[in-house]
């Protein structure tokens, strides 16, 4: 892996002010983190995060825009200007004490030197400061060296870090997916000993870290890196308790995040799947997305088996009426998971792409028309626009008010 100098010109300008402020009345201040990794690596960050040894009621008195984002453990977020882009997160240097949840520090201690701050860092990637102002790199774990080597390696002894924060074994995955690095061998002997810290970690940040390694680059080597760790039977206990032979095809399927989420559970129990992303706190919304993909797989087996136009039909009548999002959308996502799972879905729907298929918002009848017909309220309305909808699907041409109020007639 090729590191990069760092381009004054990449870095944000209201990042280096706020450096430059923080600097002229006597302090120290960085850039520090992901953003420093990124740009070793060339690329654009994200955000920006900065650490100082100003204390956080200094750091307030200094900028005239201020939001006091999380006093009790030293950040204050600076406002340079409008939008969220020129907020900047300003962190006073510090150590941190026990860890008691397995997620926040029961107290922080302020310290003078930045060394000390990096020390209670998770990954030795992500524990490099650089002064934008002198344009001096601080890097005492020698991460630009893993960057070179691509290694994801924990700062300091692998257990104390990742026993102070649980979620830490999940970040591991997430960056190794991300970028494809190894991880360290003591590292990951460090997460197989830290699980029960895992335990005691939110579902809503399990499932925010298995969402970023899901839509990575390289999202089966994190998967396998929880497997082997032991977290996945944490994490996901229903995918880590089967047999995972598509695993090493899941980076094939780079969808949208329930696309992913449809390919990882597919050929699982349905009930089984949605108790588990409930578990693991996904909305009702992204649940049903899966599950709607999941139960349109099978729908196009009848399909294939079938193969007969008016099969086709009832294949576009649930995809058009019953689809979570714009049917157009669904069905690209439905094609990106066939393939993903090696079934040649485009071949057989394009050969009934003349075929017209009707959703229901679409017929030229509705109960209004019925019950101005002179049809009573009741069951009987429901099941004479399900004989009409019938009709327009085997006789399209037939979706006239005049036509379809015959049929209605005969119900």
């Amino acid at each position: 892996m090729q590191i990069l100098p760092i381009s004054h010109k990449a870095i944000h300008p209201q990042a280096i002010e706020v450096c430059r402020i923080l600097q002229d009345v006597g302090y120290e201040a960085y850039i520090v983190g992901g953003c420093v990794r990124d740009l070793l690596l060339g690329a654009v960050p994200k955000d920006w995060d900065i650490t100082t040894n100003a204390p956080p009621n200094r750091v307030i008195e200094l900028f005239p825009r201020t939001i006091p984002t999380g006093l009790q453990h030293g950040t204050v977020t600076v406002c340079m200007a409008e939008g969220v882009e020129n907020h900047f997160e300003v962190t006073t240097f510090r150590i941190e004490g026990e860890y008691k949840d397995g997620r926040r520090p029961e107290e922080v201690f302020f310290v003078s030197e930045v060394e000390k701050d990096l020390e209670r860092r998770d990954l030795t990637i992500n524990a490099i400061a650089y002064d934008p102002v002198r344009q001096e790199l601080v890097d005492p774990f020698e991460g630009m060296v893993d960057l070179q080597n691509e290694v994801i390696r924990a700062v300091g002894n692998p257990v104390a870090r990742f026993t102070e924060d649980g979620l830490r074994i999940m970040r591991v995955a997430r960056f190794a997916a991300r970028f494809g690095y190894s991880v360290e061998p003591a590292t990951l002997e460090g997460m197989k000993a830290s699980l029960e810290t895992l335990k005691k970690v939110s579902r809503e940040r399990i499932h925010d870290e298995l969402s970023k390694t899901l839509m990575s680059k390289h999202p089966s080597y994190g998967l396998e890196l929880l497997l082997k760790s032991g977290a996945l039977d944490i994490a996901c206990p229903l995918l880590a308790g089967r047999q995972l032979p598509l695993l090493p095809q899941q980076d094939k399927c780079e969808g949208e995040l329930e696309t992913r989420l449809a390919f990882l559970y597919n050929k699982l129990s349905v009930d089984l799947v949605r108790e588990e992303l409930i578990n693991l706190k996904f909305s009702s919304r992204e649940i049903k997305k899966v599950l709607f993909l999941l139960e349109m797989i099978e729908r196009f087996y009848v399909l294939q088996d079938q193969d007969t136009p008016f099969a086709y039909k009832e294949f576009m009548a649930v995809l058009k009426n019953q689809s979570i999002d714009p049917w157009h959308n669904t069905m690209q996502q439905f094609i990106v998971l066939a393939e993903a799972m090696g079934i040649e879905a485009w071949k057989l729907l394009d050969k009934y792409r003349n075929e017209v298929v009707f959703s229901k918002k679409e017929m030229n009848i509705n109960g209004d028309d019925l019950l101005s017909a002179g049809m009573p309220q009741g069951p009987r309305i429901k099941k004479a626009l399900d004989e009409c909808y019938l009709e327009i699907l085997k006789n399209p041409e037939h979706n006239t008010k005049y036509h379809l109020l015959e049929v209605a007639r005969r119900i």
